[in-house]
């Protein structure tokens, strides 16, 4: 039978023949209730695809949005409304709401554990000091803690040492004044 005969040109029926062959591969498998199932090949195409749109979007973004990030949030102005979305506060900077914040914890009143009232679960809670203060006492706590370690470290080192040569001296005097006598009969 002829190419001609079936009223298709050479490159109708290679169009077709490419085309059957692509669904073949990308279609993957169809299971007894008529499911179909992706083709490794269709999977790793997809992947590969999700790959280049997210390294794409990587790339604008470094382009175009991170250079302005900064700009952005210091020109941010945030201000506190009621429920109906009536200003209630004047509006600030969201500089000077993070220096807000901050100066607000480190004032805070904690218990000798660094915890504040809404932190604590003990019904004696108690206030001690100022965040601050704790985080301080916590930190210098910490460093005179190591700096005794590191100093009974070398305290040890060098009783050992003396201890050591002390022993050696004292086991050569001591074998200096053994006389070994050998008798024979």
């Amino acid at each position: 039978m002829n190419i001609k005969e079936l009223g298709l040109t050479q490159e109708q029926l290679r169009e077709l023949v490419v085309e059957r062959l692509c669904d073949q591969f990308m279609r993957g498998r169809e299971d007894d209730e008529g499911n179909v199932y992706q083709s490794k090949l269709a999977e790793q195409i997809e992947k590969k695809v999700a790959e280049r749109i997210v390294a794409e979007i990587d790339k604008i973004a470094k382009k175009h949005v991170l250079p302005n990030v900064a700009k952005y949030i210091e020109a941010l102005c945030l201000q506190e409304t009621n429920k109906w979305g009536e200003a209630k506060k004047e509006k600030i900077t969201f500089v000077e709401y993070l220096v807000k914040k901050a100066e607000e914890y480190l004032r805070e009143e904690v218990n000798f554990e660094g915890k504040s009232k809404s932190q604590s679960d003990s019904y004696n809670w108690k206030s001690t000091q100022t965040r601050i203060a704790h985080l301080v006492h916590q930190h210098l706590q910490y460093n005179i803690e190591n700096a005794m370690k590191e100093a009974v470290k070398n305290a040890n080192a060098v009783i050992v040492g003396g201890l050591e040569e002390t022993v050696k001296i004292k086991l050569a005097e001591i074998a200096n004044q053994l006389k070994v006598e050998v008798k024979t009969k």
